[in-house]
């Protein structure tokens, strides 16, 4: 696999992966190809051979909050809350197909986000996780808080497969985001993760 700026005509293809991975809250073309106007080299396809596999888009801000996906992101738009001059890169949307095998789509976007971006003198990378086994989660434990959930496990591992996919891209969680972004699976809810 290998990772590229996306290009105009990359767009239909980087919605059709949108739309699987994200349903109804997909990226549209328009979206997509406004991030790439707004901050070309921050939105990247990964192909596999000729065939786009994956999409990731970011932006560059000077600061990172507990504010919701729509405020940190001008509602993925990026126009309002991409800062030229920030030193903190922060990823915006990252879709992949089903069933890559081998090093998938997250290692590839991640590896060429570091190089880029922390190679290139930003602080961090920075990201709000989704945290899909929360729901489940809370339902066997309803007295439970999401600070609760988010605690290491005795193994010093996350006990969410989200969170986890990005701790092995050397993420680590530094607080919860109550109401972060409509995912049921979540509940909302999210995690600020950062990678120094």
């Amino acid at each position: 696999m290998n990772v590229r700026t996306l290009r105009p005509a990359d767009i239909p293809a980087v919605a059709e992966v949108e739309k699987i991975a994200w349903g109804e809250n997909a990226a549209t073309p328009e979206t997509i190809a406004r991030r790439a106007a707004v901050f070309e080299k921050g939105s990247i396809v990964v192909l596999d051979g000729e065939v786009i596999v994956g999409y990731a888009a970011s932006q560059l801000t000077d600061h990172i909050s507990t504010a919701t996906w729509s405020e940190q992101t001008d509602d993925g738009q990026i126009e309002k809350s991409h800062v030229p001059s920030g030193s903190l890169a922060y990823g915006v949307s990252m879709s992949a197909r089903p069933g890559i095998s081998g090093k998938g789509v997250a290692y590839h976007v991640i590896s060429h986000y570091a190089e880029m971006y922390l190679g290139g003198g930003c602080q961090a990378l920075c990201v709000g996780s989704r945290v899909p086994g929360f729901a489940k989660w809370r339902a066997a434990n309803p007295n439970a808080t999401l600070q609760d959930y988010l605690k290491p496990l005795d193994d010093g591992r996350s006990r969410d497969p989200e969170v986890r996919l990005y701790n092995s891209g050397d993420f680590r969680v530094l607080w919860g985001l109550p109401d972060y972004y409509p995912d049921p699976k979540s509940r909302g809810h999210g995690a600020m993760m950062v990678r120094t």
